[in-house]
């Protein structure tokens, strides 16, 4: 999925240096967070889960604006660093699965093949049912 409009943040410069991927912690205020090693959902960071850093785990948005990292800072997380994050990220991803209706690996290899062959049909319904609430947008608007 894509960020909203609006919520392109710029550019991060990392404030920290790479010491391991984590989830991080879970800011209670919803504040934004920018370029830290703390806040999970925080964006141009290192290490945590968040969006445009570098390191982290996974992808996690915690509604904020999304600054993005250098693509040359990116190319200073050693291959050690990220096959620790794809081990992070698998296991985030298996107890994701289990909380959900406990799934496992099989049940999401299913899922994901039923999804796959409709997925063509459900953008386009959603691409109809977006016309149509524009098209009663515009009807509104005139009278």
């Amino acid at each position: 999925h894509y960020l909203p409009l609006g919520h392109e943040g710029g550019e991060s410069v990392p404030r920290t240096g790479l010491s391991g991927p984590k989830h991080g912690k879970v800011d209670p205020t919803g504040a934004p967070h920018v370029g830290g090693n703390t806040w999970a959902g925080g964006s141009g960071g290192s290490d945590t889960a968040g969006l445009g850093g570098r390191g982290g785990p996974y992808r996690l948005w915690d509604g904020n604006p999304v600054h993005q990292v250098s693509d040359a800072a990116k190319a200073e997380v050693s291959e050690e660093a990220k096959a620790q994050a794809r081990a992070l990220a698998h296991q985030a991803w298996k107890e994701r699965l289990a909380e959900i209706e406990h799934m496992d690996e099989r049940m999401w290899a299913m899922y994901h093949s039923v999804l796959g062959s409709v997925e063509p049909q459900v953008a386009q319904l959603q691409a109809i049912f977006k016309q149509a609430k524009d098209k009663q947008l515009e009807r509104d608007r005139k009278s």
